[in-house]
C-alpha cells in the first residue's frame, strides 16, 4: 500500500511540480489569444449575413480548414485519420475505433512537439547572439554612474540599446536606447542591422541629430513598408554636458537635485522611416544639457510604462516619476533596480506584453 501511495506522490508531483497560478494565467491571457489571432490572420474571411448561427458556423469552418492547411500532407491525414476513428468509435460505440484514434492524435502532438522544442532551442541560440550584441556592462565614465537592464517579451526582441564610442581612448561617448515597431523575431533582425548601421554612422558623423538624420537615409533600404524605429541618442563629451537629440522616443526623464523635481526633456523629433530626410531633418532637435552632482537621468522604452497588471492598468509614466524622487539619494544602479523591481511587482500576475529596457546614469 505505502508503495502505492508513493506512486501516486511521485505522479502527482509530475503533473503539478511545476503548475503555478503565472502559468495558467499566461496560457488564458496570451497562449490562447496568440493562437486565435494566428490562425484568424491567415484563414480565409467569410462574407457577413444577417444570420448570425450561419455565419458563426462558416466562421468555425474556415478556421478549421486553415487548421488543417497549416499541418503538413502527412500529418494533415494523420490528424484525419485520429478524428474519422473517433466518430466511428462514437456513432459504432466500439472502444478499438476510440484506441485507434488516441494513439494517431497523440503521436501527432508527439511531432508537433518536437518542432516546436527544436525551434525553441533555435530561438534560445539567437537570444544568446542578441544579448551578446548588447554591451553587457556600461563603460566607465569619470561623470557618470552608469547602468542598465533589458528584457524581451519572447525569446528576442526588438529593444536596443548601446554604448558607442567612436575612437578607442575618446572621451566622447554615445548613450543609444530604441525600439523598433514589433516585437519577437522580425524586429530582432531589424535591430541587428540598425545596431550595424548606426555604428558605421557614428564613425562618420559628430553630433546626434546629424547620426539621426544619416540613420533616417540609410534605413530606407532596410525597414519594411509599415516599419518604424524610435531612437534617442545622448553624447557625453569630454565635459560631462549631455547633447540630447531623439526621434519620436520616450524622453528622457532628468530628476534635478537641486530643484529636488523629476522633469521630462523631449526635443523634438519624428520616428525613423516615417518621414523623408527633409522633413525629419526640420523636426529634429537637439537640445544641450549641464548636469550637476546628484542629477539622475532615465532613459527607458515604452514596456517599462505600459507595462500591464492583470486588470491592464499600465504602470505608468507617473509611477516612474514617483519612483525616481523617492530615491533619489541612491546609486545609479540601485535605481535601476528598484525600478525593474517596482515593474516586475505590478504585473506579477500578468505576461509580459512588450520588450522593456532601460538606462540610469547619475551625475558624480
Amino acid at each position: 500500500m505505502s508503495n502505492l501511495f508513493e506512486r501516486l506522490r511521485r505522479l502527482f508531483h509530475f503533473y503539478t511540480g511545476e503548475l503555478n497560478y503565472n502559468e495558467f494565467h499566461k496560457l488564458v491571457k496570451r497562449d490562447v489569444p496568440d493562437v486565435y489571432d494566428f490562425y484568424v490572420r491567415r484563414m480565409k474571411k467569410p462574407e457577413k449575413s444577417r444570420n448570425r448561427v450561419f455565419d458563426f458556423i462558416l466562421f468555425s469552418r474556415n478556421l478549421f480548414l486553415e487548421f488543417l492547411n497549416l499541418l503538413t500532407p502527412g500529418r494533415r491525414i494523420i490528424y484525419s485519420l485520429g478524428l474519422i476513428l473517433f466518430i466511428l468509435a462514437y456513432f459504432g460505440n466500439d472502444w478499438g475505433f476510440a484506441v485507434w484514434g488516441f494513439i494517431l492524435i497523440n503521436l501527432l502532438v508527439a511531432f508537433e512537439l518536437a518542432d516546436k522544442l527544436t525551434a525553441k532551442d533555435e530561438l534560445e541560440v539567437a537570444r544568446e547572439i542578441q544579448m551578446n550584441m548588447m554591451p553587457g556592462v556600461p563603460p566607465e565614465n569619470k561623470y557618470y554612474q552608469i547602468s542598465c537592464y533589458m528584457a524581451t517579451a519572447r525569446e528576442v526582441g526588438g529593444d536596443y540599446y548601446d554604448f558607442i564610442q567612436p575612437e578607442p581612448g575618446n572621451d566622447k561617448t554615445f548613450v543609444v536606447i530604441g525600439d523598433v515597431s514589433g516585437k519577437g523575431m522580425s524586429a530582432a533582425l531589424l535591430m541587428v542591422q540598425i545596431q550595424s548601421i548606426l555604428h558605421h554612422i557614428v564613425s562618420k558623423e559628430s553630433s546626434p541629430k546629424a547620426i539621426l538624420n544619416a540613420l533616417n537615409a540609410n534605413l530606407k533600404r532596410v525597414l519594411r513598408k509599415g516599419s518604424f524605429l524610435t531612437l534617442s541618442i545622448a553624447e557625453l563629451n569630454s565635459g560631462g554636458e549631455i547633447i540630447l537629440s531623439r526621434a519620436g522616443h520616450m524622453p528622457l526623464l532628468h530628476f534635478n537635485k537641486a530643484e529636488g523635481k523629476c522633469t521630462r526633456i523631449t526635443p523634438g523629433g519624428i520616428g525613423i522611416g516615417l518621414a523623408d530626410d527633409l522633413l525629419f531633418s526640420n523636426f529634429t532637435e537637439e537640445v544641450l544639457i549641464k548636469p550637476q552632482s546628484g542629477d539622475l537621468f532615465i532613459f527607458f522604452t515604452d514596456g517599462v510604462v505600459e507595462a500591464m497588471d492583470s486588470y491592464y492598468r499600465t504602470f505608468g509614466e507617473e509611477n516612474l516619476t514617483r519612483l525616481i524622487c523617492n530615491n533619489s539619494e541612491k546609486s545609479a544602479e540601485e535605481v535601476r533596480d528598484v525600478i525593474i523591481n517596482a515593474v516586475g511587482n505590478f504585473t506579477y500576475t500578468s505576461p509580459v506584453q512588450d520588450d522593456l529596457t532601460l538606462i540610469v546614469m547619475k551625475a558624480i
